[in-house]
């Protein structure tokens, strides 16, 4: 949500407004549509006072609309307003259930806040529907969630599915990473890495990582060269603040 607009989104977006001046009498419906993505896009432009006052007149044309509460869910989010944001999934879902995007939206949102089991049950609800065109979204949340409360063996297996749809997707492949270090597959952590640096360009959280899986492998040398790319390319990470404590690359050898 918090990436840049698309020329073509920044076009579509600027006629928004002249579309609901000039098309009055359009179906609400319609009108709804127009309203979500206009919030949406402000939202990507990080403009949230003006995505709640689009999203609030979409839902008083339309209260029940799914995509309208998911939409002001996210903005909640945003908002640091959990409890609302929880409100509006729940709008959002008892409007439409087979609506996967709420869905997986929903799971995520409670499985960062710890809330394991009920996000678990969503993101496989999302993962188990059969009109879901995506289902290595639901994989992926579903692979964080189980990493996240302790489960690496249940995460990798879901990444390892999401990966087979999405071979060069860099979060997955990432956070594939993440798994096989937790449980002490180095090499495997090495391997999905590699691929990661190959897919994206790299991150700090990547070549933080990468730093720690090639001192455990006893690869000093990498290790270092690693080191030294996360000390350039990000230099006042937190990520970059951590090397102080791995002696592997603060020693000469």
């Amino acid at each position: 949500m918090r990436q840049a607009l698309s020329l073509l989104a920044l076009v579509w977006l600027g006629g928004c407004a002249a579309l609901i001046e000039q098309d009055s009498g359009e179906r609400d419906g319609q009108r709804v549509e127009v309203y979500t993505q206009l919030g949406l896009g402000y939202m990507n432009q990080n403009r949230l006072a003006s995505a709640q006052d689009s999203l609030q007149t979409a839902l008083e044309i339309d209260p029940q609309s799914s995509p309208a509460n998911h939409a002001m869910a996210l903005l909640m989010i945003r908002l640091n307003d959990p409890e609302e944001a929880s409100r509006y999934f729940t709008k959002a879902l008892d409007s439409d259930p087979r609506n996967v995007a709420a869905r997986n939206d929903f799971g995520a949102f409670l499985c960062d806040d710890s809330k394991w089991q009920e996000g678990i049950f969503h993101l496989e609800r999302a993962r188990n529907d059969p009109f879901n065109t995506e289902v290595y979204v639901s994989q992926y949340g579903l692979g964080k969630c189980f990493l996240d409360a302790g489960d690496p063996m249940a995460a990798r297996e879901q990444f390892r599915q999401a990966l087979s749809a999405q071979p060069t997707n860099g979060a997955i492949l990432y956070q594939s990473a993440v798994a096989s270090f937790a449980l002490g597959e180095y090499l495997s952590a090495r391997a999905f890495l590699e691929r990661f640096f190959a897919a994206v360009p790299a991150t700090a959280d990547g070549l933080l990582l990468a730093v720690q899986t090639e001192t455990k492998l006893g690869a000093g040398d990498l290790a270092r060269q690693y080191a030294s790319q996360l000390r350039k390319d990000f230099p006042s990470s937190e990520q970059a603040g951590q090397l102080k404590n791995i002696a592997t690359v603060n020693s000469n050898g």
